[in-house]
């Protein structure tokens, strides 16, 4: 049986990549769609109902939760499917001075967006074959440190340098995983206008348009891809200025996300 997955379905970039995949992979037998709120993934697995013959199970796991790992590695293997698309989405964010912040939030980044994303991978990738792939989502965020936004920042650092890796010990099996490096999205965690300071002026990315590149690039191998012209630019500037000059450049000090929405 082939299957897709997709983490943080309940919201944002995670549903829209459910929108797309459903529409677009008509011979997989199965979407899983997996984040906390049951509710919402039942009200995206009716909407899905029409648009792919595919049957849609609703999996719902705190994947900041380290039993949640347990619990999908058990229902791959009572399943035993062929993964073909894993969109590894699920992501908490907040920004602040790292000496105010609750330490609730910066441990739910760490634990959602580094243990979460490599656990995943780990649970799932001995389930994906040769012509399988898989999207993580990172952010424009890794390229340099970001004060106000460090531990947000070094997460997402973490993400980056994690898939670069296992993207090369996967590669002799002919499974491709894609790191997708996204800047401003109009999502729940980011509602365009809401942001304050250097943040709110970012561009925002046209979502739907983002969503098919990636899924188009993925299937074709490509490693890395960071949609808009801008924050193209800022990765190269971010390979070739200094970190502590950057660091100076990208201070934010201001807030404007409103925090976990997957």
């Amino acid at each position: 049986m082939d299957i897709a997955i997709i983490t943080g379905a309940s919201s944002g970039l995670g549903r829209e990549f459910a929108r797309h995949i459903a529409g677009r992979y008509q011979r997989i037998d199965e979407i899983w769609l997996i984040a906390r709120r049951r509710e919402r993934l039942e009200a995206l697995a009716s909407e899905l109902a029409s648009s792919t013959h595919a049957a849609l199970r609703v999996v719902p796991l705190d994947l900041a939760d380290s039993s949640s790992y347990g619990r999908l590695g058990k229902l791959l293997a009572g399943t035993k499917p062929v993964i073909r698309v894993l969109v590894n989405n699920a992501g908490y964010e907040r920004e602040g001075l790292l000496r105010d912040m609750k330490p609730t939030d910066m441990l739910a980044m760490i634990d959602l967006n580094v243990k979460g994303v490599t656990m995943v991978n780990r649970v799932c990738l001995p389930y994906m074959s040769r012509g399988s792939f898989e999207i993580v989502t990172g952010s424009v965020s890794a390229f340099a440190p970001m004060p106000w936004q460090a531990v947000y920042g070094a997460s997402k650092a973490y993400v980056r340098s994690l898939v670069f890796a296992i993207r090369e010990e996967e590669r002799p099996r002919g499974v491709n995983i894609m790191l997708l490096s996204p800047g401003n999205m109009d999502t729940e965690m980011n509602v365009r206008g809401s942001g304050g300071g250097k943040i709110g002026m970012l561009p925002y990315l046209d979502l739907a348009g983002t969503i098919k590149r990636s899924l188009s690039l993925a299937e074709r191998g490509c490693g890395e891809y960071t949609p808009m012209t801008f924050y193209k630019a800022y990765r190269l500037a971010a390979k070739i200025v200094p970190a502590t000059l950057m660091a100076q450049l990208t201070r934010l000090n201001s807030g404007g996300t409103n925090g976990r929405g997957l």
